[in-house]
């Protein structure tokens, strides 16, 4: 069986079998695309909110840090269970009512929060919130992937990921706002989560319904492009490390408090700015060999970010670009994604793609804070270069071995 990837082929691996089945119009396409990106800055601002709300909800309590960390965690484990098990159900379900109860589940465990505001009752909430996100989060991404032209996949994703970014970015800057106290914070998470609905509603004939396949395990995918899915559990990793342990690194190493919280903020506007340009790129050139480039300058960029710290003209455009490199490896295997899987096989593709994600997510956390108690501050990057590293590794072996095959 050829392969649509031809960079990272698997023989007799039967994940294409299914045609593809989406039958809309270029102009209910169009509609749609723009009611999906809308959908998702809504839900970004929503989630970029909600997540430090709650933390710091917790810290005013009293809260250990372990225990707010475990409970950060419950939505990144409710989205495991989700990207497992929402494939199989699209099977027997209809794509728009599955938004739609995600979208309720998040509404109302966040109206139940605030009458609920117990510890013990916030973690299955919190679960339920995380249920809902990892629904639209799979169903949009298999969506995106199933319409968009194949010239402009990676700008699609580009674009997606652009419009997650400045909603997760603009999450924060809404607390000074509208506070911690009280109902006021939750009703707005609620309010700002149903006007991510409302695009989709408006434009509810134009999502796709997506067949699945039954013929392809979750093993016979990862195998198909282990390349592209280790790309994710790395961006998975290195993004919530950095997110988490970035200030504390820079303050470990003598940086004020301010600085090293602007250090994350100049990582984070690199993963908002960077991602349209890296996905017009990818669309022009080999998209893998744009993916193994985004490794290689992040492996370079952790390696060289202890010595750049005494270099601040350096250090701040470096770390721009280092920031959109590694949400960089998320976009472009995306794209990948949609490129290598068709038709039935893309929704369980999409699943493993966002399982690996979340694995990556909870891994980088305890590694890098691990590493920097056993090895101190160096530890961070350290963990980061091991991370590129090792994809580096993967990604040039399947090139021999693809060029063996040749």
């Amino acid at each position: 069986m050829s392969s649509p990837f031809p960079h990272d082929p698997i023989p007799h691996t039967p994940v294409t079998a299914t045609p593809d089945p989406v039958k809309l119009t270029t102009s209910q396409q169009r509609r749609g695309l723009i009611a999906l990106m809308a959908s998702i800055l809504a839900a970004g601002l929503t989630f970029g909110t909600g997540i430090p709300l709650i933390a710091l909800i917790l810290e005013k309590q009293g809260v250990s840090g372990t225990v707010i960390g475990l409970n950060s965690a419950t939505p990144i484990l409710a989205t495991l269970f989700v990207a497992w098990v929402l494939p199989r159900s699209m099977r027997h379900l209809r794509t728009f009512p599955i938004l739609m109860a995600g979208f309720a589940l998040i509404i109302v465990s966040y109206l139940a929060m605030p009458a609920l505001p117990y510890l013990a009752a916030w973690f299955p909430l919190r679960f339920l919130t995380g249920l809902g996100m990892a629904v639209h989060w799979v169903v949009s991404e298999t969506w995106l992937n199933a319409v968009v032209k194949e010239e402009r996949r990676s700008l699609m994703t580009g674009i997606y990921a652009t419009m997650l970014g400045l909603g997760f970015a603009g999450g924060p800057l809404l607390l000074t706002f509208i506070g911690t106290d009280g109902w006021t914070p939750f009703l707005f998470l609620a309010g700002s989560i149903t006007f991510a609905a409302i695009p989709l509603i408006w434009a509810r004939d134009c999502i796709p319904t997506i067949e699945v396949s039954h013929e392809s395990s979750g093993w016979q995918i990862l195998l198909a492009a282990p390349t592209l899915f280790a790309a994710v559990f790395c961006s998975g990793l290195m993004d919530s490390a950095i997110l988490s342990f970035l200030p504390i690194y820079g303050i470990r190493n003598g940086l004020d408090q301010d600085t090293s919280i602007l250090l994350l903020s100049v990582a984070i506007a690199g993963t908002v700015a960077l991602q349209i340009p890296l996905g017009f790129i990818a669309d022009k050139v080999n998209r893998r060999m744009l993916l193994m480039a985004c490794g290689a300058v992040g492996l370079l960029g952790s390696l060289a970010l202890p010595w750049m710290l005494s270099t601040p003209w350096l250090l701040w455009p470096v770390v721009f670009i280092w920031g959109g490199v590694f949400v960089g490896l998320y976009t472009l295997s995306l794209a990948m994604l949609g490129q290598r899987f068709k038709g039935g096989a893309l929704p369980a593709a999409n699943g493993l793609f966002v399982m690996l994600y979340a694995m990556g997510s909870l891994s980088g956390p305890p590694l890098s804070g691990t590493m920097m108690d056993v090895v101190g501050p160096g530890g961070l990057p350290t963990v980061l270069a091991t991370s590129a590293g090792l994809f580096l590794i993967l990604g040039i072996a399947r090139s021999f071995s693809s060029s063996s095959a040749r």
